[in-house]
């Protein structure tokens, strides 16, 4: 009986310890309301549950996106969420799932979401993973012809010259490249 409950003690340990650092799930791809958990927008979901959270938005002229209060930019795919977008306004407002938010710096970026990121610059740090494959992108990975680009998932985060967050984006390939 003690080896079975250890067992299942392990296990628990080993799930419980998941995070985007292991990989990146449509989970990831997500923002809540810093002081509501439970007020959640997530890649995939419907643009009614979307603005449910966040109001009604306004189109701003960019192709398939609406802009929301609190600095908030939903991309959709055929009225689903296909990528979301922080900007300054969001800070405090709205955080990234793995509690990433405007403000914080790109060591406590790296510290939530990993040392697997596709390039370090001065103002970008990006993330790409493969959730067909269960593995993060290389850079040369990046530029070439995938089977499905709705598979790839992206996490970028842009920094300005103090090296704090004024952007956040959450989204898949195609939307990255296509806006579509």
């Amino acid at each position: 009986m003690r080896k079975i409950v250890l067992g299942l003690l392990f296990l628990l340990i080993l799930t419980a310890c998941g995070d985007s650092k292991g990989g990146v799930t449509t989970k990831d791809l997500a923002i809540q309301k810093a002081n509501d958990s439970k007020a959640v927008v997530q890649y995939g979901m419907s643009r009614t549950e979307a603005e449910e959270v966040l109001g009604m938005g306004e189109d701003k002229g960019i192709p398939n996106s609406v802009m929301y209060d609190s600095g908030v930019g939903i991309m959709y795919r055929e009225d689903k969420v296909a990528g979301i977008t922080l900007g300054k306004e969001s800070k405090d407002a709205y955080e990234t799932a793995g509690g990433f938010k405007i403000g914080m710096s790109k060591d406590e970026f790296k510290q939530i979401y990993g040392e697997q990121y596709l390039k370090d610059m001065e103002s970008n740090l990006d993330y790409a993973y493969d959730s067909n494959n269960k593995r993060y992108l290389q850079e040369k990975e990046w530029v070439a012809k995938s089977e499905d680009d709705t598979k790839i998932y992206v996490i970028s985060g842009m920094f300005n010259g103090k090296g704090e967050a004024d952007g956040i984006v959450l989204v898949d390939k195609r939307m990255t490249m296509t806006f579509r």
